[in-house]
């Protein structure tokens, strides 16, 4: 085998060990990473998803995620409009969104999507922002409606 003939066969097998390589890499079917908190609901049913206002969520930009939701308070006072709640399933390709607070800012580690604190889209690939949800407050128990 020759010089040429050899770089031709090395040059063909790595091309394809590195398509092979990206295309695992963006396959919707791998999961992303899981929130911080109690984990992440592959259904993404954030229907009912609760949280208990006595021992959550007790100061300003507090966060938890679970079920497929983030929640963070934005004010103090247990009054609906303290609160934001978003879907953690980013728009792009499903994978967990995740919620840094110091930033106040989403980040999709799965393929790099920015969203801004109320949810809407910084930087793609998605090409749409978060999905908001619903809060309601009964007591000391805040609920997320889908």
């Amino acid at each position: 085998m020759n010089r040429e003939e050899f770089l031709h066969k090395l040059s063909g097998g790595l091309a394809a060990t590195c398509v092979a390589c990206l295309a695992a890499a963006c396959s919707s079917d791998s999961p992303g990473p899981i929130s911080p908190a109690t984990g992440s609901n592959p259904s993404g049913n954030t229907a009912g998803t609760t949280v208990n206002l006595d021992s959550e969520l007790k100061n300003i930009n507090d966060f938890v995620a679970k079920n497929a939701t983030i929640i963070i308070r934005t004010a103090s006072g247990n009054a609906v409009t303290s609160f934001l709640a978003f879907s953690s399933v980013c728009p792009h390709a499903g994978a967990t969104v995740e919620y840094n607070n110091s930033t106040s800012s989403f980040l999709c580690p799965a393929h790099g999507s920015t969203f801004n604190s109320n949810g809407g889209l910084v930087q793609g690939p998605a090409t749409k922002g978060l999905t908001k949800l619903t809060v309601e407050i009964t007591g000391a128990t805040l609920t997320v409606k889908a």
